[in-house]
């Protein structure tokens, strides 16, 4: 592979990468999650510009109530959306740009301290919340140095949101705030995912997560569920015909029993099918019944002189049972047969329950035209797996 076109895949590649991942927001959606954030900050602003009078500036002091709005009403199952991350993560990196532009003399330098302490002030209080550290450089850069703002308009403004958030939410269907600790049924249910093996996961992803431990396990099970309905579904789609093994050995039902063995050993099978004339199935002879014929063959008495002569004259068999001298003599029924077009999912319990090995397949006309085996429904399965 030449130098420019390896750098034109790798381009193309880094494009794709850069690309949008879908959302999968349908539309409706959409305009609920908007029309909540219009609800949130008209009722938040009215409610302020009232409390405020003619000092209309106040409510503006908390402008990243915009991005938190869209964290309440867009994100409401993420970590930085809750009540605990709005309220403290705001005012505590309000509080921060605040000392900073107060302590700190040149503003660039003190603008540079504020959002750094202000993110490690509101992980360390497990109160992440992104318009915090917008709020800190705010602080700084308008000169914020009254603490009276973070009474009002900041926490009065930050609660109003949160209190119509959860108004909202419940009122259109929707929960608000989310539990952040995945309870032990959502552990249970997630297949069988602890709580440990969850926190390990996360110590090695190592990374803030826009989703809570709860929501995560749930989303988990959800997955697996959805999963195990494409497993099932992909199952139910399979049919006889699909998985079974064309290639069969069988045994004509007038084939002398010496023939037997040699299909036996080169089949490797317990069971071979036994056909007529027009290849319908008519029964299965495997190992014991050939053992058995034999044995019984050769435990008969041979007929003396006169008994072949009356047996020749009168032209039928000895007295007593007939010994087994072909196949169909030693024989027995099919256990269990499948049709071309029926569903594996049918014949599943069959080969599961143990004591059956063999499922012949045949069409409309009873001839037989493969075989499924237990490899062949475990391939099925582990292809189902795969793909599901």
């Amino acid at each position: 592979m030449s130098a420019p076109s390896s750098f034109r895949q790798r381009l193309q590649q880094t494009l794709r990468d850069l690309q949008p991942a879908p959302t999968g927001v349908a539309p409706a959606e959409r305009l609920r999650v908007a029309l909540g954030a219009a609800l949130g900050i008209f009722f938040t602003a009215f409610c302020s510009q009232w409390l405020a009078g003619d000092t209309v500036d106040h409510f503006w002091h908390s402008s990243s109530l915009g991005a938190t709005a869209l964290l309440i009403f867009a994100l409401p199952s993420s970590p930085f959306a809750q009540p605990w991350a709005v309220v403290v993560g705001n005012l505590s990196a309000a509080m921060v740009g605040m000392l900073c532009g107060m302590l700190i003399d040149p503003p660039l330098l003190a603008a540079t301290v504020a959002v750094p302490l202000a993110i490690l002030v509101m992980m360390q209080l497990r109160a992440v919340h992104p318009p915090g550290a917008g709020l800190a450089l705010y602080m700084v850069l308008q000169h914020l140095h009254d603490p009276r703002l973070l009474m009002f308009p900041f926490l009065f403004s930050l609660g109003l949101i949160v209190l119509v958030g959860v108004a909202y939410h419940r009122l259109t269907g929707r929960r608000y705030p989310h539990r952040q600790i995945a309870s032990t049924a959502s552990q249970t249910a997630a297949d069988h995912l602890s709580q440990g093996d969850l926190d390990r996961a996360l110590a090695r992803y190592n990374e803030v997560l826009a989703i809570s431990q709860a929501d995560l396990a749930d989303l988990l099970q959800q997955a697996s569920q959805a999963s195990g309905e494409a497993f099932q579904r992909h199952l139910g789609e399979l049919r006889c015909a699909d998985i079974m093994t064309p290639q069969v050995y069988s045994v004509a039902s007038d084939l002398p029993l010496a023939g037997v063995w040699p299909i036996l050993r080169a089949s490797s099978s317990r069971l071979l099918p036994v056909v007529d004339a027009e290849h319908r199935l008519v029964g299965m002879i495997g190992l014991e019944q050939w053992l058995d014929a034999l044995e019984q063959k050769q435990a008969a008495p041979q007929p003396s002189l006169p008994q072949r002569i009356r047996r020749i004259l009168v032209r039928r068999k000895p007295s007593g049972e007939a010994q087994p001298q072909w196949v169909r003599d030693a024989m027995v029924p099919t256990p269990a047969i499948a049709r071309a077009g029926q569903p594996i999912l049918d014949i599943l319990p069959l080969l599961c329950q143990g004591g059956l090995y063999h499922v012949p397949v045949l069409d409309d006309g009873q001839h037989l035209i493969g075989i499924i085996t237990q490899t062949d429904l475990l391939r099925a399965l582990n292809t189902a797996m795969l793909e599901a």
